[in-house]
């Protein structure tokens, strides 16, 4: 048998490089995640059929959607990652109220990787707390000039390995979930929860239950925290079958700085036998829902021919 031959068999990480060589003859690489956008009047949950599909150009990822409305249009803030860089940064999606695309830009990046753009308005002002894990804390920025402008605030919390912060006012008291990445967890699985008087303060009491939530299903955040009529709905990704499989809506039962509580309502799965493999944030702001979601796509397979309302803007440079 050849010597080169046996080098291939042998070499590192073979059983993935045949499977995604296997799929690569019949799908296109890499997975792309994608935004999608649904107007939503009734304030009813979409179904996958009502969403407008919003291409990047092939080289990129758009995921982590969140919405800012100003002057009737929708700002929609996502991560961007460039496959030559692996790095993501922020862009602005400017949105009219046909669902128009109308600009994008780029208004936030570092020399580390930022996504999930969390938007907070807070005493007249707006505040952006991006998921920047690589740089060992929880960063605040405030927008001096509305949408491509922002200025780092402060660390809310320092010295710590955390995915996705996602604060919500209740009872006079500020909440913090993130997932904290340390010894026994990981970014998947490991929420922890803490409070404060401020959303803007650099003090934040860890919750003694923490974790508070301990399970691939439910623990990491996707999305703004809804007040659904009296309650609090927590959307979460459930990455049991990959990253980013699905979104859950979580009822918190009870918060307090002793306990905290909370059961899965819903969740919302990928459709069966489409294009669609995943979808892991959900926010919604006015009348539009915007969701992300992997789209994997046949070779043979043209994009309208998958999304069968062929409501698609392909956005290109």
């Amino acid at each position: 048998m050849p010597k080169k031959f046996v080098e291939k068999l042998t070499a590192p990480r073979l059983p993935q490089r045949a499977l995604k060589w296997f799929l690569s003859t019949f799908y296109y690489f890499p997975e792309q995640w994608i935004v999608l956008i649904a107007s939503n009047p009734q304030n009813k949950l979409p179904s996958w059929p009502d969403f407008k599909a919003i291409l990047p150009p092939p080289d990129r990822d758009w995921a982590d959607p969140f919405i800012s409305v100003r002057d009737g249009n929708y700002f929609i803030f996502i991560e961007e990652k460039l496959y030559s860089t692996g790095r993501g940064r922020i862009i602005c999606l400017e949105i009219n109220q046909k669902l128009e695309v109308q600009s994008t830009h780029v208004v936030l990046e570092r020399p580390y990787h930022l996504s999930y753009p969390f938007l907070l308005e807070h005493e007249g002002q707006l505040f952006m707390i991006p998921e920047s894990e690589r740089s060992r804390q929880i960063e605040l920025y405030r927008c001096v000039h509305f949408p491509d402008l922002w200025e780092f605030e402060k660390p809310l919390i320092e010295n710590i390995r955390a995915v996705d912060a996602t604060l919500v006012n209740d009872n006079e008291k500020w909440w913090l979930f993130a997932n904290v990445i340390e010894p026994g967890g990981t970014s998947w699985d490991t929420l922890n929860l803490y409070y404060s008087d401020s959303p803007l303060s650099d003090k934040w009491t860890p919750h003694p239950q923490n974790p508070v939530v301990k399970n691939i299903h439910t623990a990491r955040p996707a999305g703004h925290i809804q007040n659904a009529g009296g309650y609090l709905l927590r959307p979460s990704q459930d990455c049991s079958v990959r990253y980013g499989y699905a979104t859950n809506f979580n009822r918190i039962v009870k918060m307090t700085e002793t306990e905290y509580e909370e059961r899965t309502e819903r969740i919302y799965k990928p459709p069966r036998n489409g294009p669609f493999i995943g979808a892991h944030t959900w926010n919604q702001a006015g009348n539009l829902v915007v969701i992300d979601a992997i789209f994997r796509r046949r070779r043979r397979s043209s994009v309208e021919s998958l999304l069968p309302n062929k409501q698609i803007i392909q956005i290109t440079e």
